[in-house]
């Protein structure tokens, strides 16, 4: 059975106002961006903070500001944090704070985005196109052939596929049926407020429904987890990493702690690190489960990834688990700058896998889903 693994990277929201990752601080120190944040408490401080990290902690003037790197801002962080130094005139305990910080205005950064730009019906077409694909699961549960993986924090894509699979679910209901239709996110997950609509995929699959496999390699901007029980808890059509703080309702009842600390919330954003911390059970589990996936693809699609050189672990797993037989087509921009260089670094890192330059399809995102769609109906 033929099977299609979709890989997406920062420029699959591109086109709806998610910045890449080398806009995210030019968008963090814009006006319109401070404007909007300046009554936010939280965020207000966090960009002072980060503005202050950049100029007195790591020295860069602001005439550079733009051009630094995410992963100069963020890697020194997490080393220090990881073997227990301190940064400058910060100790361990107050790095950590101020990595929350940034989370948070990496969430924002993205968010501010795409409010301002406000044009996703692509990504709403896109989730059509994998949602008519994956129910074929309802006639045959053995007709597994897509999934998506992506680096992506925003939301987009989740919200889009969301609201299909409610709709489905809500016509069982009102029809009397059982049938289940999931957001498959690979992990063990909870609803952060009993939304009964947020269930395990294995448990649609055995109510003879469908999942709709969506990988998120480097976290989400939904995604909560407790430190203590390591659940993680989503909730669609809300970034809840820029919310108030909620606490683990099970570890409340479990242990009886009342809005503790060691029970917060966290965001689980893998943020522009050299050093990302994959220690997290749930994290595992994704990228487990994309090796599989990418193991059993006979084609896997790239989509606004450019195969930098700094995802290594990335790099690993695409080199350890796609197999010499699959086909690889790469969606690029045809306006890039960089456009021979990247394909340079996909012919030389798939080799033979990558059949011609026709592997290289130079179309902007909304005008592929376009033909996607039309292909899909033909």
């Amino acid at each position: 059975m033929d099977k299609t693994v979709y890989f997406l990277g920062a420029g699959f929201s591109a086109d709806a106002g998610g910045p890449i990752q080398n806009g995210i601080i030019q968008t963090i120190l814009s006006k319109g961006f401070e404007e909007k944040y300046v009554d936010t408490v939280e965020l207000s401080q966090a960009r002072k903070e980060f503005i202050s990290f950049l100029e007195d902690d790591l020295g860069v003037p602001e005439s550079l500001w733009n051009a630094v790197a995410l992963e100069d801002v963020f890697t020194p962080i997490d080393r220090c944090i990881s073997n227990g130094k301190s940064f400058k005139k910060h100790d361990v305990k107050e790095l950590v704070r101020i990595r929350e910080g940034f989370h948070g205005l990496m969430g924002a950064s993205i968010q501010f985005g795409v409010d301002r730009k406000n044009e996703k019906e692509y990504i709403d077409d896109y989730a059509n196109y994998l949602n008519n694909i994956a129910r074929r699961r309802l006639t045959d549960i053995k007709n597994d052939n897509i999934a998506v993986i992506t680096t992506n924090w925003d939301i987009l894509l989740d919200n889009s596929l969301n609201t299909l699979v409610k709709e489905f679910c809500e016509e069982e209901e009102i029809n009397g049926g059982e049938k289940l239709a999931v957001i498959d996110y690979c992990c063990y997950i909870s609803s952060l407020e009993d939304d009964h609509h947020i269930k395990p995929g294995l448990l649609a699959l055995g109510k003879s429904g469908y999942n709709i496999k969506y990988l998120k390699l480097h976290g989400s901007m939904n995604w909560l987890h407790c430190p203590m029980c390591q659940r993680m808890f989503i909730k669609y059509n809300e970034k809840q990493i820029l919310g108030k703080p909620k606490f683990c309702k099970h570890c409340k009842i479990n242990y009886k702690f009342n809005n503790t600390n060691n029970i917060r919330l966290k965001g689980n954003l893998l943020l522009p690190t050299f050093l990302k911390d994959l220690s997290n059970i749930q994290i595992q589990l994704v990228w487990q489960n994309a090796g599989i996936e990418l193991a059993e693809a006979s084609k896997v699609v790239f989509i606004g990834y450019s195969l930098p050189m700094a995802d290594f672990e990335i790099r690993q797993l695409l080199s350890r688990c796609i197999p010499k037989t699959t086909q690889v087509e790469v969606v690029l921009y045809p306006g890039s700058k960089y456009l021979n260089d990247e394909k340079e670094r996909f012919k030389v890192f798939f080799g033979d896998r990558i059949v011609s330059d026709d592997s290289f399809i130079l179309k902007k995102v909304p005008d592929y889903v376009t033909e996607l769609l039309a292909t899909s109906r033909s």
